[in-house]
């Protein structure tokens, strides 16, 4: 082969090489375009459905402003206890429900402010771990876990010398929970545990009475300790598309064995505490937001807080 057939080989080749080298480089470029743009519509999505979840909450808490500011009774038949679907909106859809929290036991009951163990709220926690199925001596693990001291409660109790000897160690918190999966911290506190009890306890930031338009009859049963969940079931089914008005109410539909054991303080017709759920959908985004609100006058409730799902 001639030194100039072999100069015409060689320049092909490289040109075969540059045009495949080019074509390698667009399409990365393309690629690399084609990535930036779908995360800039992501994050444009985000941002769609973030403003989404901001105008629901704040819907939420001017409709419970307003529910306060015409009525001081609060029950299953209000407008804002119907959950709304998700529904269409521009470039996605949203929907979420308010969920009313005086009506569950708050398991921050079980201490006062001051960090002492408040003996008839524990009570009330183990009628309604029994009633559960549960067992009573969970409660005393939990008391240990929020008391400011560190004796531990007999049976079932754990303080820092238990914690201490988990993988890895830590120590009892000392203090009420945060929300309720603070609680597979607690000794004994199974996923089961937890999930059995869900649907009848909350966590709330300070110490709060039952409302009695929403409670469960085990929940019922709890606080008034001359009450049978049988019992409660038929007070529940009293207030069937309707509701008790005052506490009195509540009361006068109470067996007469229970009446006397009712601790008036306890209970409650108005909320102070509601979860507000809601879901966004935009694009390839989907968030679920969930905010406690807490209502203590007619003003506007605030936030306690605000978290992804």
């Amino acid at each position: 082969m001639t030194s100039a057939a072999r100069q015409r080989g060689i320049a092909i080749l490289t040109a075969v090489g540059l045009a495949a080298l080019v074509a390698a480089l667009a399409a990365w470029i393309a690629w690399r375009q084609g990535l930036w743009f779908r995360q800039l519509e992501n994050q444009m999505d985000q941002a769609e459905a973030m403003g989404v979840v901001r105008a629901s909450i704040n819907l939420a808490r001017l409709t419970l402003k307003d529910d306060a500011r015409l009525n001081q009774v609060d029950h299953m038949l209000e407008p804002w206890n119907i959950p709304i679907p998700a529904i269409p909106v521009e470039n996605g859809r949203t929907g979420g429900r308010v969920l009313e929290q005086n009506g569950f036991f708050n398991l921050n009951n079980l201490v006062s402010d001051a960090g002492q163990a408040n003996e008839v709220e524990i009570t009330a926690a183990r009628k309604l771990f029994t009633s559960l199925s549960l067992s009573p001596d969970l409660v005393n693990a939990l008391a240990d876990w929020e008391d400011a001291d560190s004796d531990a409660r007999s049976p079932g109790g754990a303080e820092d010398n238990q914690y201490l000897q988990a993988t890895p160690p830590y120590r009892a918190a000392n203090q009420r929970l945060t929300d309720l999966g603070s609680l597979n911290r607690v000794a004994g506190f199974t996923p089961d545990v937890i999930n059995t009890l869900r649907p009848f306890v909350t966590v709330l930031p300070i110490q709060t009475a039952v409302n009695v338009n929403f409670a469960s009859a085990e929940v019922l049963a709890a606080v008034v300790p001359g009450l049978s969940v049988t019992q409660a079931q038929s007070v529940v089914a009293k207030r069937a598309g309707s509701y008790f008005a005052t506490t009195t109410d509540f009361i006068n539909a109470l067996p007469d064995a229970a009446k006397p054991t009712v601790v008036a303080a306890d209970l409650a017709v108005q909320s102070t505490y509601f979860i507000n759920e809601i879901d966004a959908h935009f694009g390839r985004v989907s968030l679920r937001y969930a905010a406690l609100l807490e209502r203590r006058t007619t003003d506007i409730p605030r936030i306690v807080w605000l978290r992804r799902e």
